[in-house]
């Protein structure tokens, strides 16, 4: 084979592997998903539909609100029936009897039942909170998740192109070889090259199967349920930190409503604990009754109430318990919000940490990479150089490329996770409540996606 022909394979060789894999190698497939607010939504709903981990606070939320109607304003009334054995000289039984019916009630007093029924609400509400909140975990859970899926996918696309590359290198080689201008020693290494990148590949497929598992157990499905390729997508603007952002999510942020509702809770708690150092008084009817002739012989009213002042040290012991609990639900509050606060702080940098490395390997550290290896494929084929720097080179511009994808994903999470963190439906609606912020207009949840470079 002559020279024009060793430079037609190259040729077709760099144009099959330098190509970039855009969204819209992906665009081709009919069947490919985009990220979306339709799709995240359509999603989201599946997720709650079938995930059985909110399936779990659901059902609480409905034990707890059914605890509320078991709080009783009246206590069971007791009865009571008692006799008098005699001995010979039976005395006045006759005329006092010696039969003993009586009743007695416990009085609601102090308030307890409303203070029982507002402890029971708080608790609903604290796994009302709750279940937000594993909502939320769940809605950030499902879309970074998704994200991994799209990465795994353009891995796998670039693995794909990779060895079609190096069939056309090794083609290549051979042609040399026979020709008289190659060595055997740099086929073996392109052979060799080409077994690394089959290994990977089958590794990325297998780690697309965990992943789209990982999708289908959080949406409820089967695990081995297909899915169709995920697009990319786009690289997005940096979210520009800014103390409203982090006070609407200090406000907003699911988890922070749970310790509010705990405090709550512990706060209700605190109140009927107050009450406990008073006396329980019951009222009560009592009757004697002669077994002889079943004739009524007296009747009596009873007021009776406990001493709880013998058990006062323990009481009091019981309140600086409970005001302990708030004061530690507070202080976890307080905790949590700096700690709130200190992420929205380090999301928004690593969007733009993420932009800017992104933006790197694709305007700058690609097209050098490129270039070398377009330079290092002519003097190979010219014979005046090395395979191994035509190897590095395409290496490194793998590298690069998986880079900018990894980067583009890394920004995306962020967005999920800052999402969640200010309790949005989804991430699309970031760039949109920024802006309200911004102009100090309230936020409105309606979808709006992100800008793209």
């Amino acid at each position: 084979m002559n020279s024009v022909s060793y430079i037609v394979l190259v040729v077709n060789g760099l144009w099959l592997g330098c190509a970039p894999l855009g969204a819209a190698s992906f665009a081709a497939r009919t069947n490919a998903i985009a990220i979306s607010p339709p799709v995240l939504s359509a999603l989201f709903a599946e997720a709650q539909t079938n995930n059985t981990g909110l399936q779990v606070a659901e059902k609480r939320v409905t034990a707890s609100h059914l605890g509320i109607a078991t709080v009783r304003r009246w206590e069971d009334p007791k009865f009571s029936f008692s006799g008098v054995v005699a001995g010979p000289r039976r005395g006045g039984l006759e005329a006092e009897g010696d039969l003993i019916y009586g009743i007695e009630q416990k009085l609601p007093l102090w308030d307890r039942p409303r203070l029982s029924r507002d402890i029971m609400a708080a608790e609903t509400q604290t796994q009302i909170s709750e279940a937000a909140f594993r909502a939320a975990q769940l809605r950030r859970d499902v879309t970074k998740a998704l994200l991994r899926i799209a990465l795994v996918h353009r891995t796998t696309s670039f693995l794909t192109n990779d060895l079609a590359w190096l069939d056309t290198m090794i083609a290549l080689g051979e042609e040399k070889f026979r020709a008289g201008t190659g060595s055997h020693t740099e086929l073996l290494v392109i052979q060799n090259e080409k077994s690394k990148r089959t290994d990977a590949l089958r590794t990325e497929q297998n780690r697309l199967r965990t992943e789209q598992a990982t999708l289908n157990r959080l949406l409820g499905r089967d695990l081995q349920a297909p899915w169709p390729p995920v697009e990319l997508p786009e690289l997005g603007l940096p979210v520009v930190y800014s103390p409203a952002l982090a006070a609407y999510a200090a406000t907003n942020e699911p988890r922070l409503k749970v310790l509010r509702q705990e405090k709550s809770q512990a706060q209700a708690v605190t109140r009927l604990t107050e009450t406990m150092r008073l006396p329980d008084v019951s009222v009560g009817l009592q009757a004697r009754q002669f077994s002889g002739d079943a004739g009524l012989r007296e009747g009596m009213f009873t007021v009776s109430l406990t001493l709880p002042w013998w058990n006062a040290p323990k009481y009091r012991a019981d309140l600086r318990r409970d005001e302990a609990k708030v004061r530690t639900a507070d202080a976890e509050i307080t905790d949590y919000e700096l700690n709130v606060r200190e992420e929205i702080l380090r999301l928004t940098l690593m969007t733009d940490a993420a932009h800017r490395e992104a933006l790197l390997y694709r305007d700058e550290i690609l097209q050098r990479t490129q270039q070398g290896m377009a330079s290092y494929m002519v003097m190979w084929e010219a014979n005046r150089g090395m395979l191994r720097d035509i190897l590095d080179a395409r290496r490194n511009y793998l590298e690069a490329q998986l880079m900018q994808d990894r980067a583009t994903v890394e920004q995306h999470q962020a967005f999920a996770e800052l999402a969640a963190l200010c309790n949005l439906p989804d991430y699309f609606q970031l760039p949109r409540l920024v802006q309200q912020l911004h102009n100090g207009t309230p936020h409105h949840a309606e979808p709006s996606p992100p800008r793209s470079e």
